[in-house]
């Protein structure tokens, strides 16, 4: 099942914002939660991840919490990686990402898929490094384009 993405509603910004801050202040960053006559000391790891929540939330994003270790479908690891479902096959035949296979349908650990969107964005970047370096070589990019030599038809 894809993990559900949670819009924060326009009503919650101020709230959010003070969360936020809550969260982050003080130096051991400690935080109970009190609910009835029942408190809990939140461990770190929650706390991180809360104040990440909150903090995507307030600047007007959605968030979705999945678990590191989940298996994805291939549906489900295309729309992650924004990519048609064909594509994705042709990725994992090709080695590109890793997967399992369980029965006959095919299991894409979740860090894989998360790995390979890093590998591809390291490369885009790369490559949009060395295309911006030859225009630039070239004289193509930051001067100014050539005028026309005065010459009339």
């Amino acid at each position: 099942m894809a993990p559900e993405t949670v819009i924060p509603a326009s009503d919650e910004q101020v709230a959010l914002v003070r969360l936020v801050n809550l969260m982050g202040e003080g130096d051991d960053r400690s935080l109970t939660l009190i609910r009835g006559g029942a408190e809990a000391e939140l461990p770190r790891s929650v706390r991180e991840v809360l104040t990440r929540v909150a903090e995507l939330l307030a600047s007007g994003r959605g968030v979705a919490v999945v678990a590191v270790d989940q298996e994805l479908t291939t549906r489900e690891a295309a729309d992650l990686l924004g990519v048609s479902r064909p594509t994705l096959i042709k990725l994992l035949d090709a080695g590109e990402i890793g997967y399992s296979r369980p029965g006959s349908s095919r299991r894409i650990p979740l860090e894989q898929v998360l790995a390979y969107r890093q590998r591809r964005s390291r490369k885009r970047r790369e490559v949009l490094s060395e295309m911006t370096a030859d225009a630039l070589e070239m004289g193509m990019y930051g001067s100014p384009a050539p005028t026309g030599t005065g010459d009339t038809a």
